[in-house]
C-alpha cells in the first residue's frame, strides 16, 4: 500500500489522486480510524498535499482580479447624493474626483425617481452614458453597482469599509471620529443589500467643509487636499455620503451625459414641434398673489414670439402635475388653488406641448417599476431639459413666478451658451429670457 495517504477535512483517509482539489478549512480534524495489522502500521506516514489546498486569500485575490483587475480592490461607493438628479449629477462627479485623487474604483450607483442612490433599482446607465463617463475620466476605472455587489458575494473573506460622511459648516474644515451607526446605514440606504463588513468596529469619520468654503478657492482647494488626505486608507471599501450642497473640488467638469436613449425621446418631440418656444416654469416657492399676473404676462410673451420669431408651438416644462397627482418635484409640496389657476390661463389660450401630450417612452410604460418613474422627475425631467436646451426660443421662470434660480435652469442656460458660441445648433434665436420685466438675471 502507499506509505503516502491524504487526508479530507472530513478526517477521513483518501487516495492520492492529480485532480484532487480540497477546499481549505481553517481547522481539520484527523480523526484516524482504520483496520491495520501491526506489520503496517509502522510503514504509514500521514502527510496534507497542500499544493491541493488553495488557501482562501489564494482565492480572493483572484476574484479581485476578475473584478477590479488587481490582486486587492479598493473601491469608493458614493452610495447616497442627497438632492434630485441634476444636482446629484454634480455631486457624483465630486466623488469620482476623490476616486481618482485616491486610486480607488468608482461604483456606478443606481438611479431612479430623479436620484442617484444605492436604494434605486435602474443601473447607473439608466440615466447617464457610462462611456461618455469614461472618457471624462479616462484614469479612473468604474464597476456598476450589480457588479460590485457581485464581487462582494463572491468575496470568501469579507471586505472591510470605513465610512465618510461630509457636512458644511464650522469655522474651518475639520474631521472627526465618531460612534459607529451601521444599522441605521443598513435600513436607511438599503446597505443590508451588501456583502462588507459594516459594524460597530468600522471607523467613521465626520467631515466639516468650513464656512462658505467654496467662496475662496484657496479656502476650496484647501479642504479638497485635507479631504482626501483624510481618507487615504487600506480598506477596500470607502463609503461615503454627505448634505453638500456645492461642489467638494475646485475643478468642476461638465456634466454627466445622458444616455441616448433621452436624445432619441426628445428629438422626435423637437422634430414635430419646431419650430417652437419652450418654457420652464417652476412654480416652486412661487409667490401666491402673483401668480395669475406671471400667467397673463407668459401668454402675451408668447404671442409677441409667435409675431416676432415665427414660433408656431409651445413647449412646457414644470414642475407642476401636468399628469395629476403629484407635483414634479420632490421639494415642491404647497399646491395651491393659485398654481391651478395659473396654468388653467396658460392651457386656456394655447395648445401646451409637453412630455405628457408626447407620450413620452410609450414602448417602456408597459413595465409597473418604469411607469413609477413617471410619478416624478426622473426621466420627464431629463427629457424637457433637452428639449429645452434645442428650443429656437427659451423662456425660464422669473423673480416671483417661482423658482427662478436653480442647476436645472442653468445648465439649459448653459448648454444653449456653448451652442450659440460654436454655432452647432442655428436654430437658437436666444440664450435665455424671463418673461417679465425686471427679470434680467440669468
Amino acid at each position: 500500500m502507499s506509505n503516502a495517504l491524504l487526508i479530507n477535512p472530513s478526517g477521513m483517509f483518501t487516495k492520492q489522486c492529480d485532480d484532487d482539489y480540497i477546499e481549505h478549512k481553517p481547522d481539520i480534524k484527523i480523526d484516524v480510524d482504520i483496520d491495520l495489522n501491526d506489520n503496517d502500521v509502522q510503514d504509514i506516514h500521514v502527510e496534507i498535499d497542500t499544493n491541493f489546498i488553495p488557501s482562501t486569500q489564494r482565492i480572493d485575490e483572484e476574484i479581485n482580479q476578475k473584478y477590479c483587475g488587481k490582486s486587492k480592490c479598493e473601491f469608493l461607493f458614493a452610495y447616497y447624493q442627497p438632492e434630485q438628479e441634476t444636482k446629484a449629477n454634480m455631486h457624483f462627479r465630486s466623488f469620482v474626483n476623490l476616486a481618482q485623487a485616491l486610486d480607488r474604483t468608482m461604483v456606478l450607483t443606481n438611479v431612479g425617481s430623479s436620484r442617484i442612490n444605492s436604494c434605486q433599482n435602474f443601473t447607473f446607465g439608466f440615466y447617464y452614458n457610462s462611456k461618455a463617463l469614461q472618457d471624462m475620466f479616462p484614469d479612473v476605472k468604474f464597476i456598476s453597482q450589480k457588479d460590485f455587489q457581485s464581487w462582494l458575494k463572491e468575496r470568501r473573506i469579507k471586505p472591510n469599509t470605513e465610512h465618510a460622511y461630509i457636512l458644511p459648516g464650522e469655522l474651518n474644515h475639520t474631521m472627526e471620529l465618531i460612534k459607529p451607526y451601521p444599522d441605521i446605514l443598513k435600513s436607511k440606504h438599503c446597505l443590508n443589500r451588501f456583502e462588507f463588513k459594516l459594524d460597530d468596529q468600522t471607523v467613521f469619520k465626520q467631515f466639516n467643509t468650513g464656512k462658505k468654503f467654496t467662496k475662496d478657492p484657496i479656502q476650496h482647494q484647501a479642504f479638497a487636499d485635507f479631504l482626501v488626505n483624510n481618507l487615504r486608507t487600506d480598506v477596500e471599501v470607502l463609503l461615503t455620503s454627505h448634505f453638500v450642497f456645492h461642489p467638494l473640488f475646485p475643478k468642476v467638469s461638465p456634466p454627466i451625459p445622458y444616455s441616448n436613449h433621452y436624445f432619441e425621446e426628445a428629438a422626435k418631440i423637437t422634430n414635430r414641434i419646431k419650430p417652437y418656444v419652450a418654457i420652464h416654469w417652476r412654480m416652486e416657492r412661487a409667490k401666491l398673489d402673483m401668480l395669475t399676473e406671471c400667467a397673463e404676462s407668459l401668454v402675451k410673451k408668447i404671442s409677441q414670439l409667435k409675431e416676432s420669431h415665427g414660433i408656431e408651438n409651445v413647449y412646457l416644462a414644470t414642475d407642476y402635475p401636468i399628469a395629476g397627482g403629484k407635483t414634479q418635484s420632490q421639494t415642491f409640496h404647497l399646491l395651491t388653488e393659485n398654481h391651478h389657476e395659473a396654468m388653467k390661463i396658460l392651457n386656456s389660450t394655447y395648445k401646451i406641448n409637453s412630455w405628457v401630450s408626447s407620450n413620452i417612452f410609450a414602448s417602456l410604460r408597459n413595465d409597473e417599476v418604469i411607469e413609477k418613474e413617471f410619478l416624478g422627475a426622473g426621466m420627464p425631467g431629463i427629457v424637457d431639459k433637452l428639449v429645452c436646451m434645442d428650443a429656437d426660443y427659451f423662456l425660464a421662470t422669473p423673480e416671483g413666478c417661482g423658482r427662478a434660480r436653480s442647476t436645472y435652469t442653468t445648465m439649459i442656460i448653459d448648454s444653449r451658451n456653448a451652442s450659440m458660441q460654436i454655432g452647432d445648433k442655428p436654430q437658437l434665436n436666444n440664450i435665455v429670457e424671463r418673461w417679465m420685466e425686471g427679470n434680467d438675471l440669468l
